[in-house]
Protein backbone atom coordinates (compact mmCIF):
# COMPACT_ATOMS: atom_id res chain seq x y z
CA UNK A 1 0.00 0.00 0.00
CA UNK A 2 1.50 3.84 -0.99
CA UNK A 3 2.19 5.71 2.18
CA UNK A 4 -0.41 8.50 0.24
CA UNK A 5 -3.11 5.48 0.88
CA UNK A 6 -2.14 4.70 4.25
CA UNK A 7 -2.11 8.02 5.20
CA UNK A 8 -5.87 8.40 3.66
CA UNK A 9 -6.70 5.39 5.32
CA UNK A 10 -5.41 6.53 8.58
CA UNK A 11 -7.38 10.03 8.57
CA UNK A 12 -10.45 10.33 10.06
CA UNK A 13 -12.44 12.10 7.43
CA UNK A 14 -15.32 10.48 5.67
CA UNK A 15 -17.03 10.34 2.72
CA UNK A 16 -21.47 10.10 2.66
CA UNK A 17 -22.95 7.65 0.27
CA UNK A 18 -26.41 8.75 -1.08
CA UNK A 19 -29.02 6.98 -2.80
CA UNK A 20 -28.86 8.36 -7.00
CA UNK A 21 -32.33 7.86 -7.44
CA UNK A 22 -34.74 8.96 -4.17
CA UNK A 23 -31.53 10.92 -2.29
CA UNK A 24 -31.70 9.15 0.77
CA UNK A 25 -28.57 9.46 2.97
CA UNK A 26 -27.20 5.57 3.27
CA UNK A 27 -23.38 4.97 4.55
CA UNK A 28 -20.87 7.07 5.78
CA UNK A 29 -17.47 5.35 4.89
CA UNK A 30 -13.73 6.37 5.13
CA UNK A 31 -12.50 8.95 2.27
CA UNK A 32 -12.69 12.54 1.58
CA UNK A 33 -14.83 14.39 3.38
CA UNK A 34 -16.10 16.61 0.87
CA UNK A 35 -17.29 13.73 -1.23
CA UNK A 36 -19.97 12.72 -2.31
CA UNK A 37 -20.25 8.75 -3.52
CA UNK A 38 -23.72 7.42 -5.16
CA UNK A 39 -25.36 4.13 -5.13
CA UNK A 40 -29.02 2.61 -4.82
CA UNK A 41 -31.08 1.75 -1.69
CA UNK A 42 -32.70 -1.21 -1.03
CA UNK A 43 -35.46 0.04 -2.13
CA UNK A 44 -34.23 1.50 -5.77
CA UNK A 45 -32.54 -1.04 -6.27
CA UNK A 46 -35.77 -3.68 -5.87
CA UNK A 47 -37.73 -1.25 -7.98
CA UNK A 48 -34.92 -1.66 -10.66
CA UNK A 49 -34.42 -5.34 -10.63
CA UNK A 50 -38.47 -5.81 -10.73
CA UNK A 51 -38.42 -3.21 -14.48
CA UNK A 52 -35.93 -5.64 -15.33
CA UNK A 53 -37.98 -8.69 -15.14
CA UNK A 54 -40.65 -7.01 -16.85
CA UNK A 55 -38.64 -5.71 -19.89
CA UNK A 56 -40.17 -7.16 -23.38
CA UNK A 57 -36.86 -9.17 -24.66
CA UNK A 58 -35.74 -8.17 -28.48
CA UNK A 59 -37.17 -10.25 -30.98
CA UNK A 60 -34.98 -13.54 -32.90
CA UNK A 61 -34.56 -12.08 -36.80
CA UNK A 62 -36.07 -14.48 -38.99
CA UNK A 63 -33.93 -16.60 -40.80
Amino acid sequence: MSEQQQSKDNSAELMYVKCAYCGKWMDVKPGNMTWVSHSLCEQCLAKEMEKLGTLKKPEEPAS
